[in-house]
């Protein structure tokens, strides 16, 4: 018999030592506060148990009003995929249910589960929006073999951006608010709002074993360019790429390239077996780029659940389209205060 019941405090330990093992560094509470104390949303986590008390499936889930104002649950914001992660199918059924009664209970007006390895097929009263893929790359077998993976104009990229010594890569948290002025400078060229700088201090406060921070350094001038925030997951020896940016009139130096390059050579020197380059839409320029590295793309499978009242989803890029335009064109110091407030509401 299985039953769920809200997560406490009490349940930590188990948690995160099924979370660490089974789950990824997003399912652990660690992820959960960085969450709860940066953005204001309500914890909606919850755990499947069995008659014994033990920790069958955890549901990572937080609350909060999106950009129309609708009370929502989503698993989880700011993340490309969580997966619920539970130790069976019966497990895993029981939690997908709970997260309809969840619905119904809380009356929000939909929950999202944001899933790659258990889809939902056929699902009544499910939405599954497929347009998004990650992309995983092997790091196993030395950096010959990993760089022999990519096609032959990436691997000439790569050599020539290293044969000119045109960039320096840190590692020292010491750079993240020069990091975070080119994050924020990039998001805004995309149409994007991005969160307070308190949000990236969080990882290296929260996660201090498993959060890096990669800045890539003109070697002219050490000016930060570019960088990545890249957190490590030992349960599924992964490395991965959540938030990165770089400034685009460093293109035709082959940036990206080389900050791809130092992400991949990071991750094999720290014995992870997948660098994963994150979410891209089918047919975009990053999903192309991504080919390129020899890393294979993996269907997300993005689930929303309304209980057939025809409220919806997420808002679509179409739909957003005027939004992200103003946004591009709004003054920088408008959008990087308003950002700050707004993004909580985006749900990204």
């Amino acid at each position: 018999m299985l039953k769920c019941v809200a997560y406490t405090e009490r349940m930590r330990d188990e948690w995160d030592e099924l979370a660490w093992s089974k789950g990824t560094v997003f399912h652990t509470t660690a992820f959960r506060q960085i969450l709860l104390s940066c953005f204001g949303y309500r914890c909606q986590y919850r755990a499947v148990i069995d008659e014994s008390g033990r920790l069958r499936a955890m549901i990572p889930l937080v609350a909060g009003r999106n950009l129309t104002l609708k009370q929502v649950a989503v698993s989880l914001p700011f993340v490309n995929y969580c997966d619920l992660c539970a130790d069976g199918d019966e497990s895993f059924r029981f939690a997908v249910e709970s997260v309809k009664a969840l619905k119904r209970e809380s009356k929000l007006g939909y929950a999202e589960l944001r899933l790659k390895d258990r889809p939902l097929a056929d699902e009544a009263g499910w939405t599954v929006n497929t347009h998004n893929y990650t992309f995983k790359l092997p790091l196993e077998g030395g950096e010959e073999q990993v760089l022999a993976l990519s096609s032959g104009n990436n691997r000439n990229h790569v050599r020539k951006v290293y044969k000119n010594d045109w960039f320096d890569v840190s590692f020292d948290t010491g750079h993240l608010d020069a990091f975070y002025r080119v994050y924020v400078r990039r998001m805004k060229q995309l149409g994007s709002p991005a969160p307070d700088i308190r949000y990236f201090r969080a990882f290296f406060e929260r996660l201090p074993r498993h959060a890096f921070l990669l800045s890539v350094l003109d070697k002219t001038s050490g000016d930060v360019v570019g960088g990545m925030l890249l957190l490590g997951s030992p349960g599924n020896s992964t490395l991965y790429y959540p938030y990165g940016a770089n400034l685009i009139e460093y293109n035709n130096k082959y940036l990206n390239n080389f900050m791809y390059w130092e992400a991949a050579k990071l991750g094999m020197r720290n014995g992870y077996d997948y660098l994963d380059l994150g979410r891209s839409p089918a047919g975009s320029g990053t999903y192309t780029f991504k080919e390129k590295w020899g890393a294979k793309p993996e269907q997300l499978y993005y689930a929303v659940y309304d209980g057939g009242a025809g409220a919806g989803g997420p808002p679509d890029k179409e739909s957003l389209g005027l939004f992200v335009e103003l946004w591009k064109k709004a003054p920088a110091f408008v959008t990087d205060l308003a950002g700050k407030k707004l993004i909580k509401y985006v749900f990204p």
